[in-house]
């Protein structure tokens, strides 16, 4: 008989150290690969818009460099420990900086779209070397202590998670996008310097590996201390004007500028007004439909948290209830508190019984119930253009059937739908889409300087909409000149066919992407 095999020996207590430490890698691992996407598609779509390609080609990119990285993996032979160690160094610095590389590519060059390639392509594939690495870093533990290749994915997909949550809840809001950048990539540094402390018996060049960890906490945490400055510097190029308020929120990136009487908003790099002409686009938009109703007490605006369309109906002193609903509490607390913002919409809601809601517009038209809230006189959908799926949805065929349940008898609706000439199929699709909605639709337009000619409709539900019944003289908007505003000359109406805009086929992306790209 063979003598009995005598038990494993206990871990040591570096042994279990080092186990831990694995382990820990793998997750940082995973983080900072799923955050460093997410940077990236971000980026892409507050630049370029149309969220659905740039993260589909991100992601598309991210996956097929991780398997080159992979690949590569399999022709490292000895080493690990330095190579993963220099690795993550790079991917450290490489991922840290993106952000701030893409911003500057965009602001100072044409060589945007290579460079984001060029990145992806770089930082996945080093991103790929890193998980067989660590696989075959554990293989050289003691058996009875390695980490199996099923535990390693789970410990991996458990990051992925923490990453995912992490980026919109934290590290976006708090940080904004370079700062949250820069931060990961100081935690890759981190994880490198770990392993070279924990592993360091298994290092070829560890004095080495130390030397450029602390370059890169050098580079890193420097540009951490002024990534406001570093954005600022990126976004006045971005910008014409000097800013005077940016802000990143979990929803947008708002941007307010200043010169001399020209005060600007942009919402994720789209102009919202300019103050010497907005009052052509608000006296558009609120004037046509409010003056055409004999009861007007209630009113819905969705959007609109700069206040501007509100103070446009502070000119109604028969409103006894205006319900804003903006997604972001961030814009209307701007709206009711920066000093020249404050300015502009003349105080509107501290002055008129606004009722604001930060909700999405879109589950809050769903959820309405008019067996419990009273349906409203006037509704204006003062919604941000389609550019991509979230706002897509609040031009669909069942955002607007979904809207009648909130007009009262004989009420209109007024929303802005974009530009007949530089977005014409856009424009012409969200009209087309009111229609099989059900409404009775009214479009019109109007030329507002910054923005060009500008596009609205008029809807009701299924009565023809009378004419001006109040009387109003703004500094652009005339009821005597009322019927000049629906008069389209041929270059506005419609010059392709069109289909309507739906959640499952959200065509109206891409018509506003491609007829704006013709333009710019």
């Amino acid at each position: 008989m063979s003598p009995p095999k005598s038990p494993p020996r206990p871990p040591t207590r570096r042994e279990r150290l080092l186990l831990s430490i694995l382990a820990l890698s793998v997750g940082a691992v995973s983080i900072c690969g799923i955050v460093y996407q997410l940077i990236v598609g971000t980026v892409s779509t507050y630049l370029l818009g149309n969220s659905t390609f740039q993260y589909s080609m991100t992601i598309g990119l991210f996956m097929s460099a991780y398997g080159l990285g992979a690949f590569l993996s399999t022709r490292i032979r000895a080493r690990l420990v330095d190579i993963f160690v220099l690795t993550e160094i790079l991917v450290g610095v490489i991922g840290g900086l993106s952000a701030f590389v893409l911003f500057y590519l965009y602001a100072f060059g044409a060589l945007f779209e290579l460079g984001r390639v060029a990145l992806i392509l770089g930082l996945g594939t080093l991103v790929g070397l890193e998980m067989p690495l660590l696989i075959r870093i554990s293989e050289e533990l003691r058996r009875d202590l390695r980490m199996t290749v099923g535990q390693m994915m789970g410990v991996d997909y458990l990051g992925a998670l923490l990453g995912g949550v992490a980026f919109p809840l934290v590290l976006l809001p708090v940080w904004g996008l370079m700062g949250s950048s820069l931060l990961i990539g100081l935690f890759n540094v981190v994880v490198a310097l770990v392993m070279v402390r924990v592993f360091w018996p298994m290092l070829r060049r560890g004095r080495a590996m130390v030397a450029l960890s602390l370059i890169a906490l050098l580079v890193l945490g420097g540009a951490l201390i002024y990534a406001r400055p570093l954005e600022r510097v990126v976004e006045r190029e971005l910008y014409e004007d000097p800013l005077v308020y940016v802000e990143q929120t979990p929803y947008q990136k708002i941007v307010m500028t200043r010169r001399g009487d020209d005060l600007r908003l942009y919402l994720d790099g789209s102009l919202q007004f300019s103050s010497r002409d907005e009052y052509r686009y608000h006296e558009a938009l609120i004037h046509p439909a409010a003056s055409r109703l004999r009861t007007l007490r209630r009113v819905m605006v969705l959007g609109g948290g700069d206040g501007l369309a509100l103070r446009e109906l502070g000119h109604y002193p028969d409103i006894e209830q205006i319900t804003l609903v903006d997604l972001d509490p961030a814009m209307t607390r701007l709206g009711r508190s920066h000093e020249l913002l404050h300015q502009l919409n003349e105080e509107a809601f501290e002055h008129l019984p606004v009722e604001v809601l930060n909700l999405d517009a879109f589950n809050f038209v769903r959820d309405f119930d008019p067996q419990r809230t009273a349906p409203y006189d006037l509704i204006v959908v003062d919604l941000p253009d389609p550019h991509h799926e979230s706002l897509a949805k609040l031009y669909s065929l069942t955002f607007y059937v979904s809207l009648h349940e909130l007009l009262s008898p004989g009420g209109v609706m007024v929303a802005q739908l974009g530009s007949p000439f530089f977005a014409n199929r856009s424009y012409w699709s969200a009209v087309q889409t009111l229609e099989r909605a059900g409404w009775s639709v009214h479009p019109y337009h109007a030329n507002v300087p910054s923005f060009g000619e500008w596009g609205f409709a008029l809807a009701t539900d299924g009565t023809p909409a009378p004419a001006p019944l109040k009387e109003h003289r703004g500094r652009f908007y005339d009821t005597a000149h009322d019927a000049e505003l629906f008069h389209f000359p041929p270059d506005l109406t419609a010059q392709h066919p069109v289909e309507v805009n739906t959640l499952m086929r959200p065509v109206i992306i891409d018509y506003f992407q491609d007829d704006w790209r013709s333009w710019n």
